[in-house]
């Protein structure tokens, strides 16, 4: 079953993979719908591909999510792999916060 949002789509793969494309706002206005599903996504499944598309804007709360999926996956055995499309000025500031280690 395929859902899509305005910033979110879930594209299951099999039993135990799916794919969650996430895109343009990525901030507290938005995590609220977004987180919920990713929570379920997370739980429902052991590998899961989660790709960064046409990000114009992600703030500190989008980046918390990002890292405590990382953790988590790692305390649960799950695969957790991020695929990240962004624009230069983010990735630099990525890059330049050392906060890049979280995507790979």
């Amino acid at each position: 079953m395929k859902s899509k949002e305005k910033n979110i789509q879930l594209i299951p793969s099999g039993n135990t993979k799916v794919v969650i494309i996430l895109e343009h706002e990525l901030t507290m206005f938005t995590i609220e719908k977004i987180k919920s599903k990713i929570i379920d996504a997370f739980q429902q499944y052991d590998f899961i591909d989660l790709n960064l598309k046409k990000v114009h804007n992600m703030d500190l709360t989008f980046v918390q999510l990002l890292y405590s999926l990382k953790v988590s996956a790692q305390k649960l055995n799950k695969k957790i792999v991020f695929k990240a499309d962004m624009p230069d000025d983010l990735r630099s500031l990525f890059e330049n916060s050392d906060l890049n280690k979280i995507l790979v």
